[in-house]
């Protein structure tokens, strides 16, 4: 008897961690998209033959019309979802440009670090946060 064994569907999700004057941007969810107005930092979806510096340009000029500079890399975050995993890819980030457009989100704002908690993240966000405030303590 032959065993089917299912291929899980792995995404990638390059996301950006954008630092301004001492605050951080969060982005609203739009109400038509999964997680509906859930806070996130904006990003998206690797397409095919993309790294992950790639994807976040192209996903933060298309969300936000702004660009942006990388400045460190923080830990990958692993969500099961049974049927798939999402990877987040968190890049803490710099504004090159800054006059945005909002093509996705409800809202943005900009928000003290040690603010962030105050908002209703997706849950992979909420790992974000962790490993930001980790490389927040170990930078100072």
């Amino acid at each position: 008897m032959d065993t089917i064994c299912p291929i899980k569907l792995v995404v990638r999700v390059p996301c950006a961690i954008i630092e301004h004057d001492g605050l951080v941007l969060a982005a609203q969810r739009s109400a038509h998209l999964s997680f509906p107005l859930k806070w996130e930092f904006p990003g998206g979806k690797q397409e095919k033959y993309e790294n992950d510096e790639q994807t976040l340009d192209r996903e933060i000029r298309e969300e936000l019309d702004v660009e942006v500079s990388i400045i460190h890399k923080l830990p990958d975050t692993v969500k099961d979802q049974g049927w798939r995993e999402i990877v987040l890819v968190p890049f803490v980030c710099r504004l090159k440009t800054f006059e945005m457009t909002l093509s996705e989100h409800e809202k943005i704002l900009w928000l003290h670090p040690d603010n962030l908690g105050e908002l209703d993240w997706t849950e992979g966000d909420w790992d974000i946060i962790q490993s930001y405030r980790e490389y927040l303590s170990i930078k100072q």
